[in-house]
């Protein structure tokens, strides 16, 4: 039994590394606001010595979700917001130019499943048919290389005639304990000051607060739904 934990412990070591380097380095933290489908905001708790300050605004590198005024930016952004928002990320920054011409840190996201498997955000996106691929030249990142090396044919490419865009499953009932807005990320008593000012063709109705939360939203601070 002893011979037997002692090769578990050998092959462990000789793994660990490898999964070590499986992890950007560059920076990891918090995802502390979703700005739109494929821009967020990140709290640091690690980074490289490029970047200065603790939050840093993030474009994810080589792709494009419809803009917030349009009819599938908002879903775009849900998705995201669903996917990241208080989550951990890992950053693999772009080691070309680093920024845009925004001043935003173009980057690969990745998220830790429970199973300490890194999956790509960005490829994410594109396979849910939420973000176009808009592969740019200047920074280090080949999305092919995101599917070994060959997009898949449904994928879409930046310059298509139509970006597919998949509504995240959300409660279409007309009615219920909480209402939220398509264009924002918080719900409300139907009371609430705030709810009252919803256009009713934003209006998305949970079953509970537990339904919110699980579709990404959380509770308006002026009504202060469970």
């Amino acid at each position: 039994m002893r011979k037997e934990i002692i090769s578990i412990l050998i092959l462990l070591a000789l793994l660990l590394p490898s999964l070590a380097s499986a992890v950007p380095e560059e920076a990891f933290g918090t995802v502390t606001n979703v700005v739109d489908g494929d821009t967020i905001d990140v709290l640091l708790q690690v980074h490289d010595d490029r970047i200065y300050g603790d939050t840093i605004r993030v474009r994810l590198a080589d792709i494009d979700t419809p803009e917030m005024d349009t009819p599938n930016g908002p879903i775009a952004k849900q998705y995201t917001n669903q996917g990241l928002q208080s989550n951990t990320v890992y950053l693999d920054l772009d080691d070309k130019t680093g920024k845009d011409s925004y001043g935003r840190w173009v980057a690969v996201v990745y998220l830790q499943k429970p199973n300490g498997i890194l999956e790509n955000f960005n490829k994410i996106l594109v396979d849910a048919g939420q973000a176009c691929i808009w592969d740019f030249d200047n920074n280090e990142f080949n999305p092919a290389d995101w599917w070994d090396g060959q997009i898949p044919a449904e994928a879409c490419i930046k310059g298509d005639s139509l970006v597919p865009i998949v509504a995240p499953a959300v409660s279409t009932s007309s009615s219920g304990p909480f209402v939220g807005s398509s264009k924002s990320n918080k719900y409300h008593y139907p009371s609430c000051q705030w709810a009252k000012k919803i256009n009713p063709a934003n209006e998305i109705w949970f079953s509970s607060s537990e339904d919110a939360r699980a579709h990404g939203y959380v509770p308006c601070k002026v009504c202060s739904p469970p």
